[in-house]
């Protein structure tokens, strides 16, 4: 849970960002490169280059480590007040694209926790009795 806290205070940087992306990359071909032109294209705002590409191989680092994809989105949307759940969708996926493809593939939402009940009104509601009650 710390290396995501880490992420998060990395990510909040991104977030207050504006949409201008001009910031000069040292190296114009590679990974970097191609990171920051995947953010451009998908029209997600970053503050700094070199911040943006320290966040996202920061991301890939904790997906590695084994936290899933989904959490690494929602603690870089949590974290930024200007930053929507899509934006950190995206800005995840180009640091996988970019960094570790490794995981591509992997779901981008958590799947849902525990049982799930039908809509109402498809299936009869019935109380259970309680235990002892006769």
């Amino acid at each position: 849970m710390r290396t995501l806290f880490v992420l998060a205070s990395f990510a909040v940087v991104i977030g207050f960002a504006t949409p201008a992306q001009a910031d000069p990359v040292v190296n114009e071909s590679g990974p970097d490169a191609s990171f920051l032109a995947a953010l451009n294209q998908a029209g997600v705002p970053y503050n700094s280059g070199p911040v943006a590409i320290a966040v996202g191989k920061k991301a890939c680092e904790l997906m590695d480590q084994g936290h899933p994809k989904a959490d690494v989105i929602q603690s870089l949307s949590a974290s930024n007040p200007g930053f929507t759940v899509d934006s950190a969708t995206k800005f995840a996926t180009s640091a996988v694209n970019a960094y570790c493809p490794q995981h591509l593939g992997e779901p981008n939402t958590a799947p849902p926790t525990g049982p799930t009940l039908p809509p109402t009104g498809l299936w009869p509601m019935f109380p259970l009795p309680t235990p002892g009650a006769a």
